[in-house]
């Protein structure tokens, strides 16, 4: 492998960054463009919730089957690139919908493509980044999110289908990531296959993997957590475009301006939340986050529409997805051993997919068609709540929190 200048290191850092910030807006774009394609395909917030749910479902079954082969076959540049064109490309075919069940299938076609594309490109940055400085490289990369997708992407699509149309918004959307993924098949050094038998031990050989890893009790408790975690934040995230215009009745430009600052509040939470931890500790941080988010879900279900409910709604939605990071990678890889890590990440992400992003979600839907989109929020509050408690249970794993209690006690 050549050798991982400063130069290099940075590059592949902010290369990752827009690549996954580009990719999320694919996953993200139909939640901004519903207002306008539910009145023209006749969708209900329950077929709404299907087509989520139908992504979902696919993204977390792909996750873990795909990872699971990508580990025994190796050329991890290979599958990053493979997932990366196909996301964009079925994304971009989503412009040919023209029914609930035509959405249906290329919803659940992009979920099968994205599905292992984040543990692709965070596995591939932890080979392409000396591992002192992996923390910032995993946390600026994973601000993409948060500066393209939940900023830029609502402003972007919102305005685009009022001067346009949605099929076009979709195809907009689907082609800088295309164009950034074919830069990092260019652009990224080769990475050599490792064997996990090389690392692992030879107790661990003779167990199964799923069972030593519920050996471990934050790999049980970001199990749990995943589920929880994304049942709040994916009900807020996918309704939210239809919550603001539906219930508080703001023009579906407005709604993605309303969006679009919430996204700009949460780039600063995904830089100083992640900080804090490494101060404070990860348990700590966590629980009291879970704290702030509820509150949006509340004020959402209790005075709707409300002025205070946009002010929260802008000051707080993107906490979760600023504190994701912690079980998703952060927790997962400081309390994991290194052959166990890829997978520890990937099933309570997929589980989280499966409860979360795909059942939970459907439901909510479904609460929004007989009781009202406003006491749907009242699972999102729930799903917060839990996570709060779960928080919690975490173990403290933060590098220089525990070395400074053991400073203490010596």
């Amino acid at each position: 492998m050549k050798e991982k200048t400063i130069g290099y290191q940075n590059g592949i850092t902010a290369l990752f960054f827009l690549t996954w910030g580009f990719m999320f807006i694919d996953r993200l774009a139909i939640s901004f463009i519903f207002p306008v394609i539910v009145p023209e395909l006749g969708l209900t917030n329950g077929q709404v919730g299907t087509v989520n749910m139908s992504f979902t479902i696919m993204w977390g079954i792909s996750a873990i089957v795909i990872c699971a082969i990508a580990d025994k076959v190796g050329h991890l540049k290979t599958w990053l690139i493979v997932s990366g064109v196909l996301t964009a490309i079925f994304s971009g075919c989503c412009a040919l919908a023209n029914s609930y069940t035509a959405l249906l299938l290329l919803r659940a076609l992009v979920g099968i493509a994205e599905g292992p594309f984040s543990t692709f490109i965070m596995a591939a940055l932890g080979k392409s980044v000396n591992g002192n400085r992996l923390g910032v490289s995993v946390g600026i990369v994973n601000a993409g999110v948060s500066v393209i997708a939940a900023t830029l992407g609502p402003v972007l699509l919102t305005q685009l289908i009022t001067i346009t149309s949605w099929q076009t918004a979709f195809l907009v959307a689907a082609a800088p990531g295309l164009i950034l993924i074919l830069c990092v098949a260019f652009f990224m050094h080769p990475i050599p296959d490792e064997k996990k038998e090389d690392v692992a031990t030879e107790e661990a050989k003779s167990k199964g993997m799923f069972a030593e890893l519920w050996g471990y009790k934050n790999f049980r408790v970001c199990f749990f957590l995943a589920m929880s975690h994304m049942s709040g934040y994916y009900i807020i995230q996918i309704y939210a475009s239809l919550y603001w215009t539906e219930i508080a009745k703001i023009s579906v430009q407005t709604a993605g301006w309303l969006i679009s600052a919430a996204g700009l509040f949460g780039i600063f939470w995904a830089v100083f939340l992640p900080k804090l931890s490494d101060n404070f500790g990860r348990r700590s941080i966590l629980a009291i986050s879970y704290i702030v988010a509820l509150l949006v879900p509340v004020a959402m279900w209790l005075i709707p529409g409300a002025k205070i409910s946009m002010a929260l709604y802008v000051l707080f939605s993107a906490i979760p997805g600023a504190i994701g990071i912690f079980w998703i990678n952060l927790i997962p890889m400081e309390s994991l051993p290194p052959y166990l890590t890829s997978t520890g990440i990937s099933i309570p992400m997929s589980m989280g997919e499966f409860i979360g992003g795909a059942l939970i979600t459907t439901i909510a839907g479904f609460v929004a068609d007989a009781l009202g989109l406003n006491n749907m929020m009242v699972l999102a509050a729930c799903g917060y709540a839990i996570s709060f408690v779960l928080a919690l249970l975490i173990m403290e794993c933060a590098p220089r929190v525990l070395e400074k209690r053991k400073a203490k006690q010596e």
